[in-house]
This record gives C-alpha cells, sequence and structure tokens, in this order.
C-alpha cells in the first residue's frame, strides 16, 4: 500500500511540474497555487515544496524532495537544505548529521545562482547551530571555519560576520573558555546585525536582530559574567524602540521582543540579588502575551525558582504534561532531566509533596516504559546482525543488569517516599532528613543509568547505521522493482541490481565479521593444517578485500623470492582474513571522504605490501598514505567496537579481528608508529613447514 500511495504522489508532483511549467513567468495573482516567478535560481520545484510545506505532512514532503531529486529538478545544494530541514522538524537529527558531511563533496565553483549559494549557506549554517546544541563546541568551530574557507575562494565573504553565525561561533567559544575569542566573536554578531539593519530594516529584521542579541545576553548571564550583560540588553532596548517608532510596526513582534527583553533583565537582577530591580522586570515580562504561551509558560520558571517563588513555579509547572504532548516530547533521559526533576524539586519546595511523590510516580513510569521500548528495538536489531549465542548472552546479561539497576532504584526511591510521606505528621524533621537521602538517591540512579545507556547505545548505533543504510536501499529498489506499471529501462536496471548487489555484500560482510567476532573471542587456537605460500596467501587477500579495483589508489606488491617457493603450515581462512581486513582498512582510509577537513593529498593514493621471510617467522607489512592514526591510539584501535571518528562509516571491528585472528594462530598486528605519511600495519605469523 505504501508503493502504491508513493506511486500516486509521484504521478501528482509531476503534474504539478506540468502546471507550473505552464504558468511559468504569469504574474496574475489568478494565476494558480503553483504559480510561481524563475529569478536567479528559484524554480518550479522551489515552489511545489513551498506549498508542500505549508501542510507540514513531512513524510509526504520528504518523498517529494527524493523524487524531485531523482528527476532532476532539484540541484544538489537545494536537495541537501531541504532534506535536512525537513529531518530536523522530525526529530531525526542523526540522519540529517549524515546528509551534511555531503556539503563537503560539493564544487562550489559550479554553483551559479544565488539560490543555490543561499541554499549552502542556510544548510552550513543548521549544521553549526545542530553541533552547538549537541555541545560539540569544538566541531562547531571547525565546521564553521571550514565554511568559511571554502565560501571565500568563490568570492562570498560574509559567512562568519552573519549574526547569527557569529553570535553561534562566540558562544562555543565562550563555553569552551575562549572568552576573549567570544567577545570578538560577539563583536562581529552586532556589526552584522548593523550591517543587515542599512538595507534591511523591517519589523521581522528588528525581531531577528533582537533575539540575536538576547542569546548573547543569555549566554553571558549563564556563565554568570554579569559585568559582560548590561550592554547587550542595551542594544536590545534600542532595537525595541526603533521596532515600536516604525510605521510598519508589528504588535505581535513587539510583544516578543519586551517579553524577552524584560525576563533577561528579571533574570539578570535576580542572579546579582537585586530583588527590587527582578519584581519590576518579571512583572513588565507577565505582562506580555508572549509570557502567557505554554512555551514560556513551561520553559521560564528558572526565574521563579531563583526568586524564591516555589508555589507559581510548581502552578506553572501544571500545564507540563499538556506541553510535552503538545511538542511531541518523549519522556527520555534528557527531558526527565530537563522537566521533570524541576518540576518535582519546585514541588517539593512549594510543599506541595503529594504532586511530589505523584512525579517520582511519572518518573519511574517512564524509565521502565523507555528501557521495554529500547529493549525491543534492540532486540529486533540484534537478531538480524548479532546470530551468535555468545555475544547474545553477554548483550541481554547486560540489559538485565541495566534494567535491575534503573528498577531497584527507582523502587528504592518510591518505597523511601512513600514511607516518609505516611510518616511525615509523627516524624516532620526525620521526614526531611529521608526526603534529603531520596534526593541523591535518584541523582545517583539517573546517573548510573546514564552511563549504562551510553554503553550500549554506542554499540547498538554503530550497527544500527551499518544495518539499517544497506537495508533502506534494498527496501526501496525491491519496492520500485515489485510494481510492474512502473518502466525501467536497461540501463537504470542495471544500476538498480548492482545497488541491490553491493548493499547485500555489505550486510552479507558485517555479518561475516560478527560470525569471525565470535570465533575469536573462544579461548581455542586456530588449527592450521592449510600448505601455501606467503605470496599465495597476498593474492588472495588482495583479492578477498577488493583493494585491486579500487580506483583511488595504487598497489604495490613487494616480495623477497622465498615468498614465491616457501610453503608454510597456516590456516588459509584465518591468514587471507586477517590480511583482507587490514587491506580494507587501508582502501577506506586512503579515500578522499575519510578525510572529512584535512588536506587531500593531490594524485592516487599508495598502498604497499610488502613480504619478509625470517628464521622463525613471516612478516606482512602493509602502509598507505591515508590519514593516519595518532600514536596515542595504536592500542585503543584494536578495541571492540572503537572508532576514532565515531561518524565513520563501519562497526569498529576490522582491526580488532584482524589482530584476535593473528594471535590465535600464534602470530600478531601491531601498528608502526614511527611511519607518519599515513598508517602502517606490521602482521607477524609463524613460519611452520
Amino acid at each position: 500500500m505504501t508503493g502504491l500511495r508513493n506511486t500516486q504522489i509521484l504521478i501528482a508532483l509531476l503534474a504539478m511540474l506540468a502546471i507550473a511549467g505552464c504558468k511559468k513567468h504569469e504574474h496574475s495573482e489568478s494565476a494558480g497555487i503553483y504559480e510561481y516567478y524563475e529569478t536567479d535560481g528559484f524554480n518550479r520545484a522551489d515552489s511545489i515544496i513551498d506549498k508542500i510545506s505549508d501542510t507540514r505532512e513531512y513524510d509526504y514532503m520528504l518523498f517529494a524532495i527524493d523524487s524531485l531529486n531523482n528527476i532532476g529538478e532539484l540541484s544538489k545544494t537545494k536537495y541537501l537544505f531541504y532534506r535536512t530541514i525537513t529531518l530536523n522538524l522530525i526529530n531525526q537529527q542523526l540522519q540529517s548529521l549524515k546528509l551534511y558531511y555531503q556539503l563537503d563533496t560539493l564544487d562550489l565553483k559550479q554553483i551559479k545562482t544565488q539560490t543555490d549559494i543561499e541554499s549552502y549557506v542556510y544548510t552550513y549554517n543548521n549544521y553549526v547551530r545542530m553541533l552547538s546544541e549537541m555541545r560539540r563546541f569544538d566541531r562547531a568551530l571547525r565546521e564553521a571555519n571550514k565554511a568559511d574557507k571554502r565560501l571565500k575562494s568563490i568570492g562570498y565573504t560574509t559567512f562568519t560576520e552573519h549574526h547569527d553565525i557569529a553570535q553561534i561561533i562566540g558562544e562555543c567559544q565562550l563555553y569552551m573558555g575562549e572568552e576573549d575569542s567570544a567577545a570578538i566573536s560577539f563583536q562581529k554578531s552586532l556589526a552584522g546585525i548593523y550591517k543587515r539593519l542599512e538595507h534591511h530594516n523591517g519589523p521581522l529584521d528588528l525581531r531577528e536582530c533582537q533575539k540575536t542579541m538576547n542569546a548573547i545576553a543569555k549566554a553571558y548571564i549563564h556563565k554568570e559574567m554579569f559585568d559582560k550583560v548590561e550592554s547587550w540588553i542595551t542594544i536590545q532596548d534600542t532595537l525595541y524602540n526603533m521596532a515600536a517608532r516604525d510605521s510598519r510596526r508589528d504588535s505581535v513582534y513587539l510583544d516578543e521582543m519586551s517579553a524577552e527583553i524584560n525576563y533577561s533583565k528579571a533574570l539578570l537582577a535576580i542572579k546579582q540579588g537585586k530583588k527590587k530591580e527582578a519584581e519590576q522586570a518579571y512583572e513588565l515580562y507577565k505582562q506580555t502575551n508572549t509570557a502567557k504561551l505554554l512555551y514560556n509558560v513551561v520553559n521560564n520558571n528558572e526565574y521563579l525558582m531563583f526568586a524564591g517563588r516555589y508555589a507559581e513555579a510548581a502552578r506553572n509547572f501544571e500545564r507540563l504534561d499538556e506541553f510535552l504532548l503538545g511538542n511531541g516530547y518523549k519522556c527520555d533521559l534528557e527531558n526527565i532531566g530537563r522537566y521533570m526533576i524541576p518540576k518535582y524539586r519546585a514541588n517539593m519546595l512549594a510543599g506541595r509533596r503529594d504532586s511530589a511523590i505523584h512525579v517520582a510516580n511519572v518518573v519511574a513510569e517512564n524509565y521502565n516504559r523507555a528501557l521495554t521500548d529500547q529493549k525491543k528495538n534492540d532486540a529486533d536489531l540484534l537478531t538480524m546482525v548479532y546470530d551468535t549465542e555468545g555475544k547474545e548472552r553477554q548483550i541481554a546479561e547486560k540489559e538485565a543488569e541495566i534494567s535491575k539497576q534503573r528498577l531497584v532504584a527507582v523502587v528504592i526511591g518510591l518505597i523511601v517516599l512513600t514511607l516518609f510521606f505516611h510518616i511525615y505528621g509523627m516524624m516532620r524533621r526525620r521526614a526531611y532528613r529521608k526526603l534529603d537521602a531520596t534526593n541523591k538517591q535518584l541523582k545517583l540512579a539517573n546517573e548510573r543509568a546514564e552511563e549504562s545507556s551510553r554503553i550500549k547505545s554506542k554499540f547498538i548505533k554503530q550497527i544500527s547505521h551499518e544495518v539499517r543504510t544497506p537495508l533502506n536501499v534494498l527496501s526501496g529498489f525491491s519496492q520500485v522493482l515489485a510494481y510492474t506499471d512502473i518502466e525501467i529501462d536497461k540501463e537504470e536496471l542495471k544500476s538498480i541490481r548492482k545497488k541491490i548487489v553491493e548493499n547485500t555484500e555489505r550486510i552479507t560482510q558485517l555479518v561475516d565479521k560478527m560470525l569471525d567476532l565470535s570465533m575469536v573471542n573462544s579461548e581455542a587456537d586456530i588449527e592450521c593444517h592449510d600448505k601455501m605460500t606467503p605470496l599465495d596467501m597476498a593474492y588472495k587477500a588482495i583479492e578477498q578485500s577488493g583493494i585491486n579495483h579500487a580506483s583511488h589508489l595504487v598497489l604495490e606488491l613487494q616480495h623477497e623470492p622465498e615468498a614465491q617457493t616457501t610453503k608454510i603450515l597456516t590456516n588459509q581462512k584465518a591468514a587471507v582474513k586477517t590480511l583482507a581486513l587490514l587491506l580494507d582498512n587501508a582502501k577506506k582510509f586512503t579515500h578522499p571522504l575519510a578525510y572529512k577537513g584535512s588536506i587531500v593529498p593531490e594524485g592516487k593514493a599508495r598502498v604497499t605490501m610488502t613480504i619478509a621471510i625470517g628464521h622463525k617467522q613471516m612478516r606482512f607489512t602493509i602502509e598507505d598514505t591515508g590519514i593516519g592514526i595518532p600514536a596515542e591510539q595504536a592500542e585503543n584501535i584494536f578495541t571492540e567496537f572503537v572508532q576514532i571518528d565515531e561518524y565513520t562509516d563501519g562497526a569498529g571491528l576490522g582491526l580488532s579481528i584482524a589482530r584476535s585472528l593473528a594471535r590465535h594462530m600464534g602470530g600478531d598486528v601491531q601498528l608502526d608508529t614511527s611511519y607518519t605519511d599515513g598508517a602502517r600495519f606490521v602482521v607477524t605469523l609463524p613460519l611452520r613447514k
């Protein structure tokens, strides 16, 4: 049914394109809903996506974006822009994060229209903002600087001077302790505002500029650098007065500006101990319509808690359930920490102990539900990719332990809370001491749960990406091939078959790695009954890894004459697998996409395999001219599921399996840290004749 609906949508999109084509350059308002004006790159596909976005049917919008891209109606820049925005709107930030990496592959010199340039700039803007919100401040700064450098190469010189980007950069620097650099960035943001207002000073422009200044003020408040705040609030006052005097003034924008400015003033004053000034500013904030919006009722209780107005904060939190439901928020660890614990604290300090017990029960209930859902999802995935009894038992034991810790912690907390409130009337002072102990136990339980979940989630995310990506490809092409109504020419059919084979092999290789991992984790040594020459071993490994078919590198095989004539006893499958995994690693990390911001060498990369025969062992050296491995990571890289860059494709198993196989045959795999032009791995195997 989904495939049929998608086919119908595709037909509808083609009809829209036809209508939009007929109405090209029509300027009458009666031209129809698909009218558009092709101005500097804005075309009929943009018009259609704009109309669909008004419906907020984001699944439909994603399908439309993909369909328009497949038929060549969207440039790569616009495709990334539209798709990442839509994914962020439906809270699929990890998927959009993977798309953002494609920004590096764009050739900006091929961008010809203003619309494409703006799409690139705003996509990078959103990327940097997402990294900042994820508190990956160092990466956000690197990506902003990289985008600025690329844009300057084509003559666009104002990326980091845009007031939004400069503000984000400054906030990252501030939270990283680079206060002087942050101050410079904030001044760039202010200069960007002055420049914008020189040419565009309408109500929306003034509102956006004030919002940027408020973000800077709030950052300094939260860092308790109170002496830095006043000037940024004064600028906001100036922008508000300009908006109020403007003949085009917008009452909604004015109300929002007044609310944000007065709330920041109140928060600054109460943290400085200026209670009278704080109360005056907060009363002005409460008089705005913006303050009455549910979002602000729930989120702006920070002031009330600092002011000791716990009863008001508790009343505001009564609408928390309505807020969470309306915004589709899940009751995960982040939202429990952000909303439920402050609500619990507000009720306790306000003396509303029954409400506090209710919040504690909600926390316990949602912990169990979230844990059950996570276990179900994890079990489905692990059944597919991890079919060995030993590892399943280990994961089950881990999950059982995590479940036990969470459940015991929450149950203990609830029991203590319940007993506390039963004996409150008789033993008031003792009850308050137990309440303090309960608060500490809840925090400790939360910390333990987060750490346990982090360890498990890292593994699940790595395996999930490696399986879901090819499965999505296989599912999509299978639906296309299943419908006889869709005509596919020979070239497209050939391409589809190729993709199906490639992604099937990708899943098969991952499952093979998991099976290999199970085998090498056993205690038994690998039996060596196969006779072959080291050179045959190298040839088979080259073929198995596919490195000889890689177009981006040159492979060299160097060996002594004895490598071709000396036959040794070994385990052919394990020995070839060890070398193939190391060759596959070299192939992956000499590819241009692996550099991610480093300077990619000109010309082809080079991988060299050298075979040497010693008295008691044979030695295979595999070196490449790739991105290299830091010396301090020389042992960590051989740990299961470890990746130096967590955003690189792969499960982090190859090097671990290679070393384990070699050691089970009486040999070893080591990283040669003295080699600095890439990575050099040395495989030693015993020389049995």
